[in-house]
């Protein structure tokens, strides 16, 4: 699965995906630099002709509104602003009925989506129409026209063609390995483990011990006492 971001980056680099990733890459800079254009323009179209929500978000919050007229609410706590809205089955319209708690102080709904888009649900109109209270009211300022058009109107600087521009001379620039992850050639790999007290052997300065006599100053091969 994809997030709606994932969907709308591929989107832009449709027909791309075969070119080397440089061109990858400079193909999404000027894709995104016209896309950003059009968008802000498009958004400032919208606030002149006096528009401020958006288009997707009025339409939403209209399809709840018809939706919220058949559900049966009841306010438990005016103060509070505590409500619970009743849904009833429409099979023809493949939806299950149930009972929500809508806290409109809280901005919550057990339905999850006032909470995660930010903008009223079916449920929560539903609870502002008992107390004939508007529901936009409720909606985030991110879906504002004012705030969308501050976000595409960034401006992408001009790139020029690769033949103008100055060159870079790679003597300045040199190479250098890490020392500390070279493998050694010969001899035995070092330990890379956390010390604990069951390493105190390995890391101070006692004679080692044969292995057959278990005495000091000869390993098991050269051991006196091996064939006694």
């Amino acid at each position: 699965m994809t997030s709606n971001l994932a969907e709308c980056i591929n989107s832009v680099l449709k027909g791309t995906r075969h070119l080397p990733i440089t061109l990858v890459v400079r193909e999404t800079y000027f894709r995104l630099a016209a896309l950003f254009s059009k968008r802000a323009a498009s958004y400032a179209g919208q606030m002149q002709g006096g528009h401020v929500w958006c288009a997707k978000v009025l339409q939403e919050i209209n399809k709840a509104k018809a939706r919220a007229n058949t559900m049966y609410t009841v306010c438990h706590d005016r103060d509070n602003l505590w409500f619970r809205v009743t849904e009833f089955d429409k099979p023809h319209q493949g939806i299950t009925g149930g009972q929500y708690r809508v806290q409109l102080r809280n901005r919550t709904c057990d339905c999850g989506r006032f909470d995660a888009l930010c903008y009223p649900c079916a449920h929560v109109i539903a609870a502002c129409q008992n107390l004939r209270m508007d529901p936009m009211s409720y909606v985030d300022d991110v879906y504002r026209l004012e705030y969308m058009y501050n976000m595409w109107r960034h401006i992408f600087l001009q790139v020029p063609d690769e033949r103008k521009r100055p060159s870079v001379s790679l003597a300045l620039f040199k190479l250098l390995p890490d020392r500390e992850l070279r493998r050694k050639p010969k001899g035995r790999p070092c330990s890379t483990r956390i010390r604990n007290n069951m390493d105190i052997r390995e890391t101070t300065n006692q004679q080692k011990l044969c292995g057959w006599c278990r005495n000091p100053g000869h390993t098991s091969r050269s051991c006196p006492n091996r064939n006694s």
